[in-house]
């Protein structure tokens, strides 16, 4: 409930403040003043040595560079808001407006106290109007609407209801007609309102035997008071009258100067509001929340909120609503916005308007001494980075300042050289050296001594090198093997093998020996058919060349070996030692011998049986051995033999059946 105590401390109110007028600071600066000659000795020598080194802490170094003009920017900035934030402070529209709602509240409830005395001044004529005590308790209808339709039309009382001592209705009068009832506007359960039944059963309070309440019927809600009807101190029924919430809301703005009133319940929702707007609009912008209505409920009599309706700020102040010293609703009494409003919109435009102007300046600024900078000294060390992510290292940065960036560029320079030889050492390293094997001294991981594992080695040689080396002179010979090996070496390494040596004609090749992989039997037999496709291309263009063709043999073993660092402490080789070389080496003889290129032992098939397709094993002892080895043909791919290469087989085989007939009759 609102009284003159709780609403004159305004200041506890939380309130909205709108923006005022901005004003605007000219900041004007003071030139120096000029030096005594008498003192130019002493002071121009301090005042020069001051400026030097200013100058070298925005000239030599780029945060200097940078900062100074948002520093001083920012600071005209700041003091022009500061203005302007304290002029919206102490202004005092907000205040007025504030006191305003607070007395609009007080004369609202004032109006309910006399709305309530109405009601009672009418239910004191109908009581004691002669006859009607007497016809309550008979329940003659004819008589009351006889006695009471004149009270409550010239009472413009709409709502009147008659009950009997057992609740039972008799009279009720509605909107329009004090003659007889409109069934619409009937509760059946009008004997169950709160002040009928504290009525009917004769309580009493301080105020006395007359009650008023809030209650809600089906077409809305009622302020209702009622009155027991006495007989020989015994209750004979009830007159009761009432107003509609609408109509309340409705005076209740009139006295409290045509200010928005609502009327809501204990629970923050509203019920009833002078505002026009929809009721779905109303329950969404005005509904309370929480904290404001526990603020209520709490004691704080009077609390400011602001709330949109529609496109429209709604400023309200909230109080308890109360009807005999109890609290039955939350009042608030408000207003739209208006002088407030339009003068915060135009302080909003001015601050927006020097906001933009001052971020637009400090924009170009900044933007132009980024460029600056970035063009001549940053975006050179990052394209000069981009080379060397690209391992290109044919470049220099300019170095065009003396700042940390001049710094950046020059020491940028020095690493760059330092790459670059780097790289030349590795290529040149890795030239005569297995790159996993240079992985490892890199590391620091390679060291004296070695380990055994199972590898697997295959040797490679050209049939008839010997008479065609005859035919060559020294320089063609070699541009010769260069481009026979750097055909048939790519397969190596794209399984992971390494080329362990070259050997005039034959390559050495190992899989699993620096990096163990447990599939090296089935990548060096994958490596040692794509060799074959590759002689067979260099052999298409040996062809067109008007070249003879090459014609090369591979044999491969898998066994155990020990592998690791072999020699001295000031010269080693990485190598392996094992009798599966000497093997691999054995086979690959047989190749001229049994007139295939592509052998394997029966330790490799076993392991890469499933990715190649081979022909019928032969059963040799090789030299050096006890015991005979089956060494396998292979004839390509798992699934992709070509048909050429089937059909040689095929004729290699009856070629070699006839061969052993022919030995046989001999």
């Amino acid at each position: 409930m609102w009284n003159r105590a709780h609403l004159g401390n305004a200041c506890e109110l939380d309130c909205y403040i709108g923006p005022r007028e901005a004003i605007t600071s000219q900041i004007t600066g003071v030139g120096p003043g000029r030096v005594s000659r008498r003192r130019e000795s002493g002071a121009m020598l301090r005042f020069g040595a001051f400026v030097a080194t200013v100058r070298g802490l925005f000239t030599r170094r780029i945060a200097g560079k940078i900062i100074l003009p948002y520093f001083l920017l920012v600071c005209i900035l700041v003091m022009v808001l500061a203005t302007i934030a304290v002029n919206l402070v102490t202004g005092s529209l907000e205040e007025k407006f504030r006191a305003e709602l607070a007395g609009a509240g007080r004369s609202a409830n004032e109006a309910m106290v006399l709305l309530e005395g109405q009601n009672l001044s009418v239910l004191r004529q109908m009581i004691f109007t002669e006859g009607v005590d007497t016809a309550v308790a008979t329940a003659d209808t004819a008589s009351l609407q006889e006695l009471l339709a004149p009270i409550a039309a010239n009472s413009r009382v709409a709502y009147v209801d008659v009950f009997m001592a057992d609740g039972a209705p008799v009279l009720a009068f509605r909107p329009g007609s004090f003659t007889s009832s409109a069934p619409s506007l009937i509760d059946p359960n009008a004997s169950e309102w709160g002040p009928v039944r504290l009525s009917l059963d004769g309580l009493t309070d301080e105020f006395g035997d007359k009650h008023a309440a809030f209650v809600d019927v089906p077409w809305g809600r009622l302020f209702v008071s009622a009155s027991p009807v006495w007989i020989d101190q015994r209750v004979v029924g009830v007159i009761a009258v009432g107003v509609p919430i609408e109509e309340v809301t409705k005076r209740l703005s009139q006295e409290a100067g045509s200010k928005g009133i609502t009327l809501y319940t204990m629970d923050g929702a509203p019920i009833a509001s002078t505002i026009r707007a929809s009721s779905a609009t109303l329950e969404k912008a005005l509904q309370l929340s929480t904290d404001k209505r526990d603020d209520i409920l709490n004691g704080k009599q009077v609390v400011v909120r602001r709330s949109a309706v529609g496109d429209v700020l709604y400023v309200e102040v909230l109080g308890v609503l109360a009807v005999r010293h109890e609290s039955l609703l939350i009042l608030g009494a408000g207003d739209l916005i208006n002088i407030i409003e339009e003068q915060g919109a135009l302080t909003r435009q001015i601050m927006i308007a020097v906001a933009c102007a001052a971020l637009l300046i400090v924009l170009a600024i900044g933007i132009y001494i980024a460029r600056r900078i970035t063009t001549r000294s940053i975006n050179p060390l990052v394209e000069a980075t981009q080379h060397v992510r690209r391992n290109e290292l044919d470049f220099e940065v300019p170095v065009q300042s003396e700042d940390e960036l001049g710094i950046l560029a020059a020491t940028f320079n020095e690493m760059r050289g330092g790459l670059k030889e780097r790289e030349r050492s590795r290529d040149a390293i890795q030239r005569y050296m297995s790159p996993k094997v240079y992985d490892l001294i890199q590391r620091g991981e390679l060291k004296m001594g070695g380990v055994s594992r199972e590898i697997t080695v295959f040797k490679t040689d050209i049939r008839d090198f010997t008479s065609l080396s005859e035919k060559m002179q020294p320089e063609a010979l070699v541009d010769f093997l260069n481009r026979y090996f750097e055909n048939i070496v790519a397969p190596i390494s794209k399984y992971d093998g390494e080329v362990d040596k070259y050997m005039g004609d034959a390559v050495l090749a190992k899989f699993g020996a620096t990096e163990w992989y447990p599939d090296h039997a089935r990548r060096a037999v994958l490596a040692m058919i794509e060799m074959i496709e590759a002689c067979e291309r260099m052999n298409y263009e040996l062809r067109r060349e008007g070249q003879p063709p090459v014609r090369m043999g591979i044999g491969v073993n898998t066994g155990e070996a020990v592998v690791g660092n072999i020699g001295a402490a000031a010269r080693m080789e990485y190598t392996i030692i094992s009798d599966a070389v000497n093997t691999a080496q054995r086979i690959e003889e047989l190749c001229k011998e049994f007139g295939w290129d592509l052998l394997m032992s029966d330790r490799t098939y076993e392991q890469a049986r499933d990715a190649v397709e081979v022909g019928e094993p032969w059963s040799i002892r090789l030299r050096g051995h006890t015991r005979d080895t089956l060494v396998y043909p292979i004839l390509g791919r798992k699934g992709a033999v070509s048909p050429d290469r089937r059909r040689a087989y095929d004729a290699l085989a009856e070629a070699r059946v006839r061969a052993a007939r022919a030995a046989l009759s001999r």
